[in-house]
């Protein structure tokens, strides 16, 4: 029997027509991490999409969703995702999730997404403007030759467990990521973290799947770049972070057919931080092609726990 990529069983989602029509639940509990209660802002993204998809012709593939986190979410309660189908036409749509927990979902939402659809059957391909980012280089280096511990050897090494919502177990981890070095000692402006990346197991073929998983991953870990680009502001092993969240999420999908089991290669940065919020910004390229498959932007709000502010 085919194993199941772990992230296909988390993205999973199912009608719920007792909480109205193009309303769908989650599968699967939604994951949290021991100490911490609260789902991941990957979870609801991830099955957002596959909730709004479940809802246009298969001919449409995900390009962008802009993502509002409105408040917590438990992660041992059921996710209920009410789509609208804001729009219809013959080559755009656009769907707008409202993600809510409890038993009304007048005051419960927690999250809210528009996510934007073209027919990929009919991409115009004449005079149009064709260009990306080039992929980094870097030297040669192959994820075979990192090795698969590095991610929680980092974590290890550098998140203190009094700072749970930071201390991850990578054995929980539906992506397999393989970090390589970042420069330490710069501007925050001028720090950036680089991994491989891809889905272990390989997935299902439909193409909202593989979307889905991209928009889980846009909202791994990204909290950590800001963190790690100001080493003097949130103290030894992350001590002094009294707590971290996303506020918006906003990514971009440029490659209707990647394929999220192949290796990509993934750049974080960190351009802004003020008021108690930052900004990241984020791009992925398939390794094998070169090509930039997502891009997108993350704000953030940090609490630190003395005077130092990001």
């Amino acid at each position: 029997m085919t194993q199941k990529a772990p992230v296909e069983a988390l993205l999973a989602v199912i009608p719920a027509p007792d909480f109205g029509a193009d309303t769908y639940v989650n599968v699967e509990p939604l994951p949290f991490q021991q100490g911490v209660p609260f789902a991941s802002g990957a979870s609801l993204m991830g099955q957002s999409a596959m909730a709004a998809a479940a809802t246009v012709p298969d001919a449409f593939q995900i390009y962008s969703m802009q993502s509002a986190f409105l408040r917590a979410v438990n992660g041992a309660d059921k996710v209920y995702y009410h789509v609208e189908r804001t729009s219809n036409g013959q080559t755009f749509c656009s769907r707008t999730v409202r993600a809510t927990q409890g038993d009304s979902d007048s005051d419960a939402c927690a999250y809210q997404t528009t996510v934007c659809f073209q027919r990929n059957d009919k991409l115009p391909d004449r005079n149009v403007l064709d260009y990306h980012v080039p992929m980094p280089h870097v030297g040669g280096l192959q994820p075979e030759g990192i090795s698969k511990e590095k991610l929680q050897e980092g974590m290890d090494a550098n998140i203190s467990r009094s700072v749970p919502l930071l201390h991850i177990s990578a054995k929980d981890e539906p992506f397999e990521w393989r970090p390589f070095d970042s420069p330490r000692g710069v501007d925050p402006t001028e720090f950036w973290e680089r991994s491989f990346v891809r889905s272990p197991v390989f997935l299902s073929a439909r193409p909202h799947l593989h979307q889905a998983a991209l928009a889980w991953l846009s909202d791994t870990y990204t909290l950590g770049t800001a963190l790690n680009a100001n080493p003097d502001k949130v103290g030894k092993q992350l001590r002094n972070v009294a707590m971290g969240a996303t506020l918006t999420n906003n990514v971009s999908f440029h490659e209707p057919m990647t394929k999220v089991d192949d290796w990509m290669l993934g750049e974080r940065a960190t351009s802004w931080g003020a008021n108690g919020r930052a900004v990241i910004t984020q791009r992925f390229w398939d390794v094998k092609s070169g090509r930039l498959v997502m891009s997108g932007t993350q704000e953030i709000v940090v609490r630190l726990r003395d005077d130092a502010k990001l």
